[in-house]
């Protein structure tokens, strides 16, 4: 009898002294690293960091349209550069389209955009400029736009 109860408590010290080494361990790392904190400071950053960090970084924007209709139905898609969209089911709440291509950075581009589907009152207007075109589509529908340079900033 007293060699089953000192079987059991090795067992149960055995089940212990791994949650031990762990909390052990984790108090080595803790320590090690309250060290290598203290010992190495981090860097001051200089008058000129400072500048930079704080300068905004101008990035071009993406090609978007948005389309919708006035009164009508339908369901178009925007061919462009060899890109295809998903097809835009119409409707009076404007839909970005976003085309691959980024915006131009110092010159406008002009691009032919083949507008395809069966549409009534297809109204393609922009975000950022005065672009404001209504049109019907039976099959394709060219429209030829014109990408002045934007940047984000």
């Amino acid at each position: 009898m007293q060699e089953g109860a000192s079987q059991e408590r090795s067992q149960q010290q055995g089940k212990r002294s791994p949650v031990v080494l762990g909390i052990g361990a984790a108090v080595v790392a803790s320590a090690v690293t309250l060290v290598i904190m203290m010992s190495n400071p981090s860097p001051v950053a200089t008058p000129d960091q400072a500048v930079s960090s704080s300068t905004k970084v101008c990035q071009l924007m993406q090609r978007r349209l948005l389309v919708s209709t006035t009164k009508g139905n339908g369901t178009v898609r925007f061919r462009a550069s060899g890109w295809l969209s998903p097809p835009f089911t119409l409707s009076t709440q404007p839909q970005v389209v976003i085309f691959p291509l980024l915006r131009p950075d110092t010159t406008p581009v002009e691009e032919v955009i083949s507008v395809e589907g069966n549409a009534t009152d297809v109204v393609v207007t922009s975000e950022v400029t005065d672009l404001h075109r209504v049109f019907d589509v039976a099959g394709p529908y060219t429209l030829t736009l014109t990408w002045a340079p934007r940047k984000s900033c």
